[in-house]
C-alpha cells in the first residue's frame, strides 16, 4: 500500500507541473505576441514621423500651411501611442507586473508597497484612464 500512495503522490507532483509548465509557456506567448506588436506599433509612429517631417518641410518650403492636415497626423500619432501604452499595460497585467503610480517603478502584481518608494499600491482591474507613452522608458 505504500509503494501505490508515493506512486500516486509522484503522478500528482507530475501533474501539478505540467499544468504550471503549460501555464508559463502560454503566458511566455502572449506576451511575446505582446511585444512583437509593440514592435510594428513602434515601426508605425516612426514611420508616421518621417511622414510628417517631410509634410511640414514641403508646406514650409512652398509656404503652404495646411494646419488642419499636420494636427490630424498629429492625432493619428498620439492614437498610436494611446495603443502602445495599452498593449505595454496588457503585457505588465499579464507578467503579473503593477507600475508605482509615484515612482512608476515596476513591482510584483502581489506586492502591497512599493519597493522604490515605500507607496501603497493598489491592484485594480480597472485600466487607467492616461496611456502615456515614452521610448525613453520602453523596457
Amino acid at each position: 500500500m505504500e509503494f501505490k500512495d508515493e506512486f500516486d503522490t509522484i503522478i500528482s507532483k507530475a501533474k501539478e507541473l505540467t499544468d504550471t509548465t503549460v501555464k508559463k509557456g502560454n503566458e511566455v506567448v502572449q506576451v511575446s505576441k505582446l511585444k512583437l506588436e509593440c514592435v510594428k506599433l513602434d515601426n508605425e509612429i516612426k514611420a508616421s514621423y518621417a511622414v510628417l517631417g517631410r509634410m511640414i518641410y514641403s508646406m514650409v518650403k512652398h509656404d503652404n500651411a495646411d494646419s488642419e492636415r499636420i494636427a490630424e497626423h498629429v492625432r493619428k500619432i498620439d492614437e498610436m501611442y494611446t495603443k502602445m501604452g495599452k498593449l505595454r499595460t496588457e503585457i505588465e497585467h499579464t507578467r503579473r507586473i503593477i507600475t508605482c503610480p509615484v515612482c512608476k517603478a515596476k513591482n510584483k502584481y502581489d506586492n502591497i508597497y512599493c519597493t522604490n518608494c515605500s507607496n501603497r499600491l493598489v491592484v485594480t482591474d480597472e485600466e487607467p484612464e492616461d496611456y502615456s507613452y515614452c521610448n525613453a522608458c520602453d523596457d
